[in-house]
């Protein structure tokens, strides 16, 4: 039986060049980018089109409170109705690491700040994110994106 395993993963391990993590990372890296640049602006004017684009159409987000949201329509709905009394003023993403998988998979991992007005009070609050980029075809999309 360890043999049959073997040789079926044999074609994966021929297919795959010996640098296809940094292929990966090199092909991924400019859509991981657009996303991240894109996303400081697009949370600050609510532009939900922008800050949904980046999703795969079953892509999860999942909130800092472990509320899930799937799809990207959902997500596209999640940005669109944000509180009309809360104004995100500045917004900074800090991508801090990047590992892959597979020759298709790409983790990314990092930080956002965020400065807020609500109700007259402006606050500022941090967090973490840990995002899955998948390749399809061409197209870079984030499937998962857990944010702290």
């Amino acid at each position: 039986m360890r043999k049959l395993v073997l040789f079926a993963a044999a074609p994966f391990l021929v297919a795959a060049s010996p640098d296809w993590k940094q292929q990966a990372l090199a092909s991924a890296g400019p859509s991981i980018d657009k996303a991240n640049s894109e996303w400081e602006r697009a949370i600050v004017t609510g532009d939900a089109d922008v800050l949904a684009a980046p999703y795969d159409a079953n892509g999860v987000f999942i909130g800092p409170d472990g509320s899930t949201v799937r799809g990207r329509e959902a997500v596209h709905a999640m940005y669109a109705k944000r509180r009309t009394d809360v104004r995100v003023l500045n917004a900074s993403i800090k991508s801090e690491g990047r590992v892959a998988a597979d020759p298709d998979d790409v983790y990314e991992w990092g930080s956002a700040t965020m400065t807020v007005s609500r109700a007259g009070t402006v606050k500022q609050g941090a967090g973490r994110y840990l995002t899955v980029w998948h390749r399809d075809g061409q197209r870079w999309s984030i499937t998962r994106n857990i944010a702290f």
